[in-house]
């Protein structure tokens, strides 16, 4: 039996319905997805999709005993067809996301019920596969039903379970063989799904995704995106899902080719006013720099445009934003912009140099400045300021004696700043520096102590 593709919860409601399923025994395979096709809520679906997973589950056991039943496995081959025309309806009922909220939150859909109905819906794919297996024809799902399936492939999502995550994996390696995956993601889903959905004009990018050569000013007012004019919050979180699983998926040698694809998604994900939607997409944005060769965004002046993307959240600061959304928002900030000059391999490099100093200037002591009072935003700046000294090595020494040793020393420190634990790291930091440069002792600059 197969009730192991089921989580928990699932494998409980199954059990709850037993005594019903039992005593419809008599029902056609037709009879019971009926119900799953006549079904309006999303529990009534859930409780549909999981009578017809038991139905299925009995075919697969049953196949194996009548192999030698000639009449009895034609009885069942046209059951396995009529299983077939299933997905679609499957597709709809249990794993579609609703798209028809008006409210404008991420929270406006119940997504408890919507997850455990979703991870039905992959277990009964999962299913059909497994039944068609040992058919002539084989068992893939077409794009669009892919579409919607990859956006269950991260189990962080309030949309999504563990079992759900692992069985939305399983369909999509089913259904995308050989060199299918490059193909879908590059054409599918960036230029014919999310592409659409997330354009916009852009100050810093041409129509095919490329960064203009002489950028713009901006008007002072984002750009919109499709997303912002029809749909809402929650729809741009599960783009962002499906785009996040697009850059993970995706080989090094496609991104290569096709990152003018992938950079206007990153871009409006990364600068979206919403926290949950930004923050997701700075994240994407790490994976992105992880997988694109480093030749190819420094000679194509994509760090650049990163740099201008993500630099204003450094500034999402308290009180104009919440103190814990703060938080959240600027260590993927800065590790991103830590990210984009690493790029560069040579450590002495000025282009390398010059973005580092900016990101010290501009970034930490700005925030500081601005959040001193904030012991936790300070604790967050002063571990991203012991990066940074571990990048600038040598060349930090140009920021000690007025910035770096400044804000230790500033009147606007509190007793709790020098309790928190970061300090101790920064001090560490600064330490190390200092006992690596031979010209330069610890007495210079007062005691850390």
């Amino acid at each position: 039996m197969h009730e192991s593709l089921l989580g928990e919860a699932n494998r409980e409601r199954l059990s709850a319905l037993q005594s019903e399923i039992s005593q419809q025994h008599e029902l056609s395979l037709q009879d019971v997805s009926s119900k799953l096709l006549d079904a309006v809520a999303t529990e009534a679906a859930r409780d549909a999709g999981l009578e017809l997973f038991d139905r299925l589950n009995v075919l697969l056991v049953t196949r194996a005993d009548i192999q030698e039943d000639q009449q009895a496995l034609s009885t069942q081959n046209e059951e396995i067809a009529h299983v077939r025309s299933l997905v679609r309806p499957v597709v709809e009922k249990l794993i579609k996301l609703p798209m028809d909220s008006t409210d404008n939150t991420a929270q406006a859909v119940d997504y408890t019920a919507r997850s455990l109905a979703a991870e039905v819906g992959l277990a009964l794919l999962v299913l059909t596969s497994l039944l068609c297996s040992s058919s002539s024809e084989p068992f893939t799902l077409d794009d669009t039903a892919l579409v919607y399936v990859v956006t269950y492939t991260d189990k962080d999502d309030a949309w999504t379970t563990a079992e759900s995550s692992r069985l939305a994996a399983r369909m999509v390696e089913i259904s995308l063989v050989d060199d299918k995956l490059d193909t879908f993601i590059t054409q599918c889903l960036l230029h014919d799904t999310l592409r659409p959905l997330f354009s916009k004009s852009s100050t810093r990018l041409t129509a095919s995704g490329r960064p203009l050569q002489i950028s713009q000013p901006p008007n002072g007012m984002q750009p919109m995106t499709s997303l912002d004019n029809i749909s809402q919050e929650q729809e741009k979180l599960h783009a962002a899902s499906c785009f996040k699983w697009a850059v993970i998926s995706c080989s090094k040698a496609a991104v290569d080719r096709h990152w003018p694809l992938f950079l206007p998604i990153l871009l409006s994900l990364a600068e979206d006013h919403n926290t949950a939607v930004r923050l997701k997409g700075l994240r994407i944005l790490g994976h992105f720099l992880d997988k694109c060769p480093p030749k190819t965004i420094l000679s194509a002046g994509v760090d650049n445009v990163i740099q201008d993307a993500v630099f204003p959240t450094l500034l999402f600061l308290p009180s104009t934003t919440p103190e814990n959304e703060s938080i959240e928002l600027l260590y993927p900030a800065y590790r991103v912009l830590l990210q984009v000059p690493q790029l560069d391999p040579d450590a002495k490099s000025l282009r390398r140099r010059r973005f580092l100093d900016k990101l010290l200037r501009d970034g930490i002591f700005v925030g500081h400045y601005h959040a001193s009072q904030h012991a936790r935003i300070v604790e967050v700046l002063m571990n991203m300021t012991k990066d940074i000294i571990s990048c600038l090595g040598i060349f930090t020494a140009k920021h000690l004696q007025v910035n770096i040793i400044g804000i230790v020393s500033s009147p606007q420190r509190t007793d709790n700043f020098r309790a928190e634990p970061s300090s101790a790291v920064f001090y560490d930091a600064i330490r190390s520096f200092c006992l690596g440069i031979p010209a330069i002792s610890l007495c210079n600059y007062g005691s850390f102590e």
